[in-house]
């Protein structure tokens, strides 16, 4: 499994992260453009948006918060704990800060990868979504939204997660190219 963080510029490589800023310093804008960070930034407001008004949320009181990741995931074995994304989670526990996380696909189950599908755990009935390019799932951070993500057995598995708090002190601004 892989993230990059555009806020910190955090890239998971290995046993270790690198800063994706320093490292191609001047060259980052051969990687990225101010397009690329006005997509993002478009896309994180139609999701706070669509999340505000399904929870019935004032739009301007809820903040996007760290982290916030681009993942790519495949069948290679985990090289840290980090890596070992599919064991049972709650977002509030696990980061803190979140209040709603979102997930937009960025490839397709079946088609793209096999396995990795999103499964809210619960003791009635498991629920779980397939991912498809271009599908937001949205949910509360807590308790109540225990999931998981199963092992990807082939292909690759690319998504966004982008987390919302209620909390102003937590909140972080939009990345920027720098």
């Amino acid at each position: 499994a892989s993230i990059l963080d555009l806020h910190s510029g955090a890239l998971s490589m290995g046993k270790q992260f690198v800063n994706i800023y320093r490292y191609f310093g001047d060259q980052i804008r051969d990687v990225f453009t101010q397009e690329d960070f006005q997509l993002y930034r478009d896309v994180r407001g139609r999701i706070q948006a669509i999340i505000a008004r399904t929870f019935d949320l004032d739009p301007t009181l809820l903040y996007l918060t760290k982290p916030t990741f681009f993942s790519r995931i495949n069948s290679t074995a985990a090289k840290t704990q980090h890596d070992e994304y599919w064991h049972p989670h709650i977002d509030k526990v696990t980061y803190g800060s979140f209040d709603y996380t979102s997930l937009l696909y960025l490839s397709d189950y079946g088609s793209d990868f096999t396995g990795g599908r999103f499964v809210f755990m619960d003791q009635n009935a498991n629920r779980t979504v397939e991912p498809r390019a271009g599908r937001v799932s949205f949910f509360s951070s807590g308790s109540e939204n225990l999931h998981r993500v199963e092992k990807v057995t082939w292909g690759t598995r690319y998504a966004i997660t982008v987390s919302f708090t209620c909390d102003p002190a937590h909140a972080i601004s939009d990345p920027t190219l720098p």
